[in-house]
């Protein structure tokens, strides 16, 4: 089974398969000891940016951008989640906070690689889920399940063929 996240295409290259997958990093500040909660998440729609109540303190995040595997981080990005947090809550405490960010594995059509790769039937594809991974974790476990153990699969995958991407040789 193949589930590499953002790198599973460049694991596909040496079968001659071409995915075009991009890195579409996201970023979020985490602020120990804030000095405010929120009793439920606030969502910014105009600005693109949500903030919550977390164990270790106040998480917010909200910026994407295309930016590939080897690229390093963009700093005005997170300076600018810290500025949007400042402004919504005027008496968050800034002083301590930890930044993250992580590649989501993006694909032009939106859609992940889900099935057996043409060609090879013995390689399962379970990637390309961008923002939905988590969501999409369980309907994708069950059908990479149904597949390994031979069991029917009850969905029609083509929309999810890893090689929908090339070309037809005619």
């Amino acid at each position: 089974v193949l589930a590499m996240g953002v790198w599973s295409g460049e694991l596909l290259k040496p079968l001659g398969i071409k995915i075009p997958m991009e890195a579409e990093r996201g970023y979020h500040v985490s602020f120990q000891n804030p000095g405010v909660a929120l009793n439920n998440s606030i969502m910014d729609m105009d600005m693109k940016f949500v903030a919550s109540t977390m164990e270790e303190g106040l998480r917010v995040a909200g910026t994407a951008e295309f930016a590939g595997l080897d690229q390093p981080l963009n700093q005005k990005r997170l300076d600018g989640l810290v500025e949007l947090a400042k402004a919504l809550l005027p008496d968050l405490h800034a002083d301590e906070m930890e930044t993250w960010s992580g590649q989501r594995p993006s694909l032009p059509d939106s859609l992940p690689c889900i099935g057996e790769v043409e060609g090879f039937p013995d390689l399962i594809a379970a990637f390309g889920h961008s923002h939905y991974g988590l969501m999409m974790a369980p309907k994708t476990g069950r059908l990479v399940a149904d597949i390994v153990s031979g069991s029917p699969v009850n969905e029609d995958l083509s929309p999810f063929r890893t090689r929908r991407y090339e070309r037809n040789k005619a």
